[in-house]
Parts: C-alpha cells; sequence; structure tokens
C-alpha cells in the first residue's frame, strides 16, 4: 500500500495554461508539507467559465510568477515521486505542456489517479471529487481551491487504498474476514450488508450445469461480484444470449437487445432479489 505520495491539482485560466497549483506531500500516510501558489499562465484569454469555477482572474495573477520561475520550488514535490490527482490525465497534461513551453526536462515520477481507482472499487453515481469527499465524509470547504482540492485527493487516496487492501484480504481469506469497513462502505451504497456477506460466502450446486446472462445494476452488488456468486452455486456465465440460456438476470438499465433475445428464446428473465430466492438466501435473513 502507498502511503509516500504527493496529491496535486492545477486549476486553469484556459487549456492547459495553469493559473494555480497546490501540491500535499504525504509520508507513512500522514499530511507532512503543502505547497500552494499562484501562477501567472502567460495567456491573455482566461476561459469564463473556469473563472467561475475557480474564481481566478487574469488581474489575480498578472504580477505572479510564472511556471518556470516557480518550478524549483514545485521540482521538490515532484521529482522522484509518485504524484495523485483526481483525473490524473488532466492535472499530467497540463504539468506536461507547461514543461515544454518552458523547455524544462520532464522529471521523473509516477503516477495515480484516484477517479480511476474510486471508479474500479466502488458503485456510485457521480465520481466527482466533491461527491466522493462527501461520500467517505472528508470534510471541504473551498472546492476547487488547487490546495485544497489537492488535500482532498490526498485523503481520498488513503481511503481507496484501505477499500483496496481490504478487498484483497477478502478475496484471500473469504467473505468471513471481519471488516467493518466495506461493510460501512456498503451500508452506504444501498446494500444489504447481511445479504452480500451471506451471498459471497455461499457455495452449493444449486444451479449446476444453468447458463447465465447477466445485464444492467445490481443493488447490493457489482457485477463481477454477481458473476462470482452465480459460479460458486454451479452456474456458468455467457455474454450473449442464445437458446441455451436459462436465466437472464437483470438488474437497473438492462441492455434492451439482451432483453429482445430472451424473450425470442424463451429464456426466464430475473431479478436480483429473484435469484437471491432461488440460492435461498433472502427469505432467510
Amino acid at each position: 500500500m502507498i502511503e509516500d505520495f504527493v496529491a496535486f491539482d492545477f486549476e486553469t485560466a484556459s487549456g492547459k495554461n495553469p493559473c494555480s497549483l497546490g501540491m500535499v506531500e504525504y509520508k507513512n500516510g500522514i499530511k507532512y508539507r503543502e505547497f500552494y501558489e499562484l501562477i501567472n499562465p502567460e495567456v491573455a484569454y482566461f476561459n469564463p467559465f473556469a473563472v467561475q469555477i475557480h474564481g481566478i482572474t487574469y488581474e489575480d495573477v498578472q504580477h505572479e510568477k510564472n511556471f518556470a520561475e516557480l518550478w524549483e520550488e514545485m521540482l521538490p514535490f515532484i521529482e522522484g515521486k509518485t504524484l495523485v490527482a483526481h483525473n490524473a490525465k488532466f492535472d499530467n497534461a497540463v504539468l506536461l505542456h507547461s514543461l515544454q513551453r518552458y523547455g524544462i526536462e520532464l522529471p521523473q515520477y509516477t503516477s495515480f489517479c484516484t477517479l480511476q481507482r474510486s471508479r474500479n472499487l466502488i458503485r456510485l453515481p457521480s465520481y466527482k471529487l466533491s461527491s466522493l469527499a462527501n461520500f467517505f465524509e472528508v470534510p471541504q470547504f473551498h472546492h476547487h481551491n488547487a490546495l485544497e482540492d489537492a488535500f482532498v485527493c490526498g485523503e481520498l487516496f488513503l481511503k481507496l487504498n484501505r477499500v483496496e487492501e481490504e478487498l484483497q484480504l477478502q478475496e484471500k481469506h473469504g467473505i468471513d474476514f471481519p471488516s467493518s469497513y466495506l461493510d460501512w462502505i456498503a451500508e452506504k451504497q444501498g446494500q444489504n450488508v447481511q445479504i452480500r456477506r451471506k451471498a459471497l460466502a455461499g457455495f452449493s450446486e444449486s444451479f449446476n450445469g444453468l447458463r447465465f446472462v447477466i445485464s444492467g445494476n445490481f443493488q447490493n452488488f457489482s457485477r463481477a461480484e454477481m458473476q462470482k456468486i452465480i459460479m460458486q452455486h454451479g452456474g456458468r456465465i455467457t455474454g450473449a444470449v442464445s437458446g441455451l440460456t436459462n436465466y437472464l438476470v437483470c438488474g437497473t438499465e438492462p441492455g434492451q437487445a439482451k432483453l429482445s433475445k430472451a424473450k425470442l428464446t424463451g429464456t426466464r428473465i430475473v431479478s436480483e432479489n429473484d435469484l437471491l430466492k432461488k440460492m435461498k438466501i433472502s427469505d432467510h435473513l
């Protein structure tokens, strides 16, 4: 688990031209030091939409140092570090653009993206930094201030580390691995913890020889977890509905093509709750 890293965030005047940068360095999972500066992007045009978001105007930065003049102060936070950003593709692009613009050699660093990691690890309706801060109960008072966004990103990275670590332990040791943190997340997502634990722990041959296709989003499980549950009960997962398919398991927003094919072939269409009842789970909690 990575505990030494630098969370960073650029705000831009227009395009990839930065007007502020915030960086927060963590050591052993604890905030160690920070950096924040307004940056003169040396461009005349400030996108009105961007200004509306972060509140930094041309007048605010016209007498500030440019990126090159600040580089020596930035470098200790970047060279050889693990950099973390929310939508890292954008922030890395701003960094690269600025280095190329001023003819500065690209330093060595590794990069992680909390946007991508959160999408991979948890299911939420929104993955905006402010939404994730609210979900994980990270205090945030000045969204789109580069320093505060960097701090929130750093705290989020640590929480995602914990989620990933406990998921790995659970995968290794089984669902009986005690994880109040994963249960807390499941409850906040509106999931039934008892159902999750019982379904993921169960092994039987109740679906032995039956073919399943899954489609849509489920209340208590990710699609990968739903596949795992079916296979643990002897079922076989296929990608497309055919005349050999026994069940199409549908969550919300299922694929219409799969629904139409299931009706055409006579495949039984069942809900998440129907499936749990067939496994004798939801009626016995």
